[in-house]
């Protein structure tokens, strides 16, 4: 997947509103992180975007007689369950399914007897909450940082001075999809002057984010072909 650099979507947007790009104090970069966060949270969702589907296969296991998958730990939505790869066949037959959460775990629970089964779903969204990195402190599993133009999620404890360029082991990029960054900025824009008052400005600069996006989508389905397999049974 090719990723954006998240410093692009900040010095756009700041060069949007006004901001000096290069001295952007830690409130505006605050401000302007969160409302690209729910930005992501739209345009992530809005649309089958190769960049965010996966495709995997399960093993089913019976239980008491009922008959569950595991739900993929990368998984944000599960989308569809099928017998065979939808990746090579079209010749598939779709399989009757539900969500299942026990308290605990999260499970694929299926209403047809097949194994294994192919899941096909969209990982999980990376929030963005990071504040910048600071060399003098330590962070913990699970903290986010923002560090020489990106995101970085720490995956272990962190000790003074182990950024994410010098103890790369120990922090994970957030990965942002490429195509979304033109749409970040305007939609970002967008509510940075929805959040000053500028209503009407944000109206017209909510249409040019989502005509950005529509773009998008004429590359994936009529540039590019890739439409959606139907799935054809035969007899």
């Amino acid at each position: 997947m090719r990723t954006l650099k998240f410093a692009n979507v900040l010095a756009g947007v700041s060069q949007l509103v006004g901001l000096d790009r290069s001295n952007i104090s830690s409130d505006e970069f605050k401000r302007i992180r969160d409302l690209a966060d729910g930005r992501l949270a739209m345009c992530w969702e809005g649309e089958y975007w190769p960049d965010t589907i996966r495709v995997a296969s399960a093993t089913v296991t019976s239980t008491d007689g009922v008959e569950t998958a595991p739900f993929p730990s990368d998984a944000g939505e599960v989308l569809n369950v099928t017998s065979k790869n939808p990746r090579k066949t079209t010749v598939n037959t779709q399989l009757g399914w539900s969500i299942y959460d026990d308290g605990t775990t999260r499970y694929v629970q299926l209403r047809d007897d097949a194994t294994p089964v192919w899941l096909e779903y969209r990982i999980v969204r990376p929030s963005l909450t990071g504040d910048v990195y600071a060399s003098t402190s330590t962070y913990s599993s699970g903290n986010q940082v923002y560090y020489n133009g990106n995101f970085y999620d720490a995956n272990q404890s962190v000790a003074v001075t182990e950024n994410p360029t010098a103890s790369s082991a120990k922090w994970d990029l957030v990965k942002i999809p490429a195509i979304f960054q033109s749409y970040l900025i305007r939609g970002t824009f967008a509510d940075y002057l929805r959040s000053t008052g500028n209503n009407e400005l944000a109206m017209a600069a909510d249409r040019n984010a989502e005509s950005l996006l529509m773009m998008e989508s004429d590359k994936l389905y009529r540039q590019q072909g890739q439409v959606r397999r139907l799935d054809v049974q035969t007899y």
